[in-house]
């Protein structure tokens, strides 16, 4: 299940992915190869703490724990559909779905 809500605390949009068969777990690293390898600019990648990159015009931020923040975005629709392209290349897509 992929839940997008506006951030409190910031303009932008929080995106969380759940599953009830597995931990939802994100290897950084090959995430961050696999967006790169789509064109995605990546600005910084602290394994096993924070990938950032820039997508669609936004900065984004990427936790281990499937956690995503797109900050300045308002639209949760937009920012499901970007988090789909990041949980692919995370190879959880199907586990959160």
């Amino acid at each position: 299940m992929i839940i997008a809500k506006p951030c409190v605390t910031m303009k932008g949009i929080v995106i969380s992915g759940y599953s009830w068969d597995r931990k939802v777990e994100v290897d950084l690293t090959r995430t961050a190869q696999c967006l790169k390898e789509k064109g995605y600019v990546i600005k910084k990648i602290l394994p096993g703490m924070m990938l950032i990159l820039e997508m669609e015009g936004y900065e984004v931020s990427v936790y281990p724990s499937g956690k995503i923040i797109i900050k300045l975005l308002e639209d949760s629709k937009k920012g499901e559909e970007m988090a789909r392209i990041i949980y692919d290349c995370a190879g959880i897509l199907e586990v959160v779905s």
